[in-house]
């Protein structure tokens, strides 16, 4: 949907260039009509059916706050080593921080709609808990912080910093770090990652070891052919343990309304049968016939519920708003 946005941002009109070859101009109108010919129907078709969401909230009366918003927004912005790369995904898209704001806006919207006649009691669960209690069994879990380097040279500079004063992790992490992941936060790793799904043998077995606040010595990691030297440092570790009710019972929730949400495609295909769309430009006049019909194949914008009957998702699992954080221990790739 991003993508769509950014087409439409830069479509202008009129004979000014927008490239020259040789003296020969392309102009405006021209690159216009190519791209109009190429994705115009798709993005005529998006607009429809985000009016029709739009509508279909409206008639429910679904309002998403500022502060509904701003939480979100906050939720999805920690998927960002930091403002400037957040920065940087907004300009490699053609977009404004307020055309994204609209995003998750709309995700929202979709969202609630598709959870509106989803209802529960604790009865129901209980019941679903206990259908799916392995989902919420919980793995040793760890919140470590980094400082990535490329030498052993780097590796034995930092270290001999951190042994006059080792509360410069933080500090030095900005200065030396090369892992793109956790620089910007002086080195620090999302929190509770489970140490079992650490994907590097030494990287793992060394935070399953390492003393809560204890620094390592730097330990080597050839990542394709590529030395790297890890200095790490334990900040907080938790226990397995087994799922629990009481504990766990906003991902139940969550996962409970995952799996009885209404799917998209059939919100829109419900207001669109209640809807008179006309498509009045020759050039897409089968959208007509689409919205007579109403397809499947219709937008889930970033945030759409499994259908029906799906298995509820694994816990603490987060649809992805702007990138997947990599597993620990490949923070110089």
């Amino acid at each position: 949907m991003l993508g769509v946005a950014a087409i439409v941002a830069i479509i202008g009109c009129g004979n000014s260039p927008v490239a020259i070859v040789n003296n020969a101009r392309i102009t405006e109108s021209e690159f216009n009509s190519r791209m109009i010919s190429a994705v115009g129907r798709d993005i005529l078709k998006d607009m429809i059916d985000r009016e029709l969401i739009r509508q279909a909230a409206e008639t429910a009366n679904i309002q998403i706050s500022d502060e509904e918003l701003q939480k979100e927004v906050e939720k999805a912005k920690q998927g960002f080593t930091s403002e400037e790369a957040f920065q940087q995904f907004l300009t490699s898209r053609s977009i404004t921080e307020e055309q994204w704001l609209e995003e998750v806006r709309m995700a929202l919207i979709a969202r609630d709609l598709t959870l509106k006649d989803v209802t529960y009691t604790d009865a129901d669960l209980k019941k679903f808990f206990e259908e799916h209690k392995d989902r919420y069994d919980l793995p040793v879990r760890a919140s470590i912080s980094e400082i990535v380097v490329a030498t052993k040279k780097d590796a034995d500079e930092v270290m001999g910093q951190l042994k006059q004063d080792p509360t410069k992790f933080g500090d030095l992490a900005r200065v030396y770090s090369l892992s793109p992941y956790s620089k910007a936060q002086g080195g620090k790793r999302p929190e509770d990652m489970p140490v079992d799904r650490i994907q590097i043998d030494e990287i793992r077995e060394a935070v399953a070891a390492l003393p809560i606040g204890q620094i390592s010595k730097p330990i080597k990691v050839a990542l394709n052919g590529q030395e790297q030297w890890y200095i790490l440092r334990v900040d907080a570790r938790k226990p397995a343990r087994a799922g629990n009710f009481e504990q766990d019972k906003e991902q139940i929730i969550r996962d409970y309304q995952s799996m009885y949400a209404k799917p998209l495609t059939e919100v829109i295909k419900a207001q669109a049968e209640t809807s008179n769309v006309v498509v009045v430009d020759p050039r897409f006049q089968d959208l007509n016939e689409a919205y007579s019909t109403v397809p499947g194949n219709l937008p889930g914008f970033g945030a759409e519920p499994p259908q029906g009957g799906a298995q509820p998702p694994a816990e603490g699992a987060q649809p992805p708003a702007g990138g997947e954080q990599p597993p620990a221990g490949s923070g110089g790739q």
